[in-house]
């Protein structure tokens, strides 16, 4: 299955194409497969992943029906429909909404996956430990539904319908419900839980619109990092890193950064450059979350999580702390 596998989540519309990124990158690097791990950072591993139930739709391509994510240059209008007049500085990034299947018999991949409000919330790559989520875990808003499958009638995306199973679902302390919810269960004195975001829906205009969702601006306690063959072996060999200056000044420009789409990228070949040019940051934060974020040398980019955009940031900030990790 290639990259053009995924250019649609369900039915006819394009998902996030970071689900496919999230499905391949642990399967082929530099043209071979390689076995990955699930690196969320808790003590265990999830309840979805316990149960062995997690599991999100994904389409093969099907015309040219499905929106484009694109860099868009966007005009003032008028009405219920029209885009949000971009920031100065950066043309925008559309991401579309995901929309709920019209039709059954989707093809299926690994992923997890909870419907709240009429949106998909989706797994994410910031960590977070059993204690932290007792003491972030806010308002339940229900229980998660199992029952979602490759066979799913559009009657089965009813609210709280998930790929996860059963498990109760909360808000979570200091983050926008609009953004992110978590899953919760404690079994036999085990706390397991799961983040899921909303990242589809939204113009991106600047790194902020999405970066600053995850509250990193003066929050910072810790960073480590890890280089590309760590991580890609499963390795988890994570290294201090003591630069304040230079995570403050690349946190900055992170949040001033230039949205790129993720397509154009991705068929150059930006996950194919491997050893020595790609680099993990792990950015810890006052209320026990621990962001990850991706870096790229070749053209200053950064990535979170699934979003299908990528931020191109200023080149001395980038260098700077790109540097120290070289040290």
């Amino acid at each position: 299955m290639n990259r053009n596998d995924y250019n649609q989540l369900i039915d006819q519309i394009e998902p996030d194409q970071g689900l496919e990124e999230r499905l391949m990158n642990g399967m082929k690097q530099n043209g071979r497969q390689t076995p990955r791990r699930n690196r969320m950072g808790m003590a265990g591993v999830s309840a979805a992943v316990m149960l062995g139930v997690v599991l999100v739709i994904s389409l093969m391509l099907n015309g040219e029906d499905a929106p484009v994510v694109s860099n868009t240059p966007v005009t003032p209008g008028t009405g219920e429909n029209t885009t949000p007049i971009a920031k100065v500085g950066h043309d925008p990034v559309i991401i579309p909404k995901i929309e709920l299947p019209r039709e059954s018999g989707v093809k299926a991949d690994m992923i997890g996956l909870v419907v709240y409000q009429g949106n998909i919330y989706t797994q994410t790559s910031t960590r977070i430990s059993p204690e932290t989520a007792k003491q972030l875990r806010g308002d339940k808003l229900g229980r998660s539904q199992s029952g979602i499958t490759e066979w799913s009638s559009p009657d089965d995306y009813t609210e709280l319908a998930s790929t996860i199973g059963e498990m109760d679902i909360y808000s979570v302390k200091g983050y926008d419900l609009d953004f992110r919810i978590m899953s919760y269960v404690e079994h036999d004195g085990e706390i397991y839980a799961e983040l899921y975001e909303h990242l589809n829906g939204i113009t991106v205009t600047k790194g902020e619109d999405l970066i600053g969702k995850l509250n990193l601006r003066d929050r910072m306690t810790s960073v480590k990092w890890q280089d590309f063959d760590s991580w890609n072996m499963g390795e988890n060999k994570l290294h201090d890193f003591s630069g304040e200056s230079e995570v403050q000044a690349f946190v900055e420009a992170l949040y001033e950064a230039k949205p790129i789409a993720a397509d154009p990228l991705f068929e150059q070949g930006i996950y194919e450059t491997g050893s020595g040019e790609q680099k993990f940051l792990y950015i810890k934060l006052q209320d026990g979350t621990e962001v990850q974020l991706r870096l790229f040398r070749d053209g200053e980019y950064v990535r979170y999580a699934n979003a299908p955009v990528f931020f191109q940031l200023d080149a001395e900030a980038f260098t700077a702390l790109w540097e120290r990790m070289e040290e």
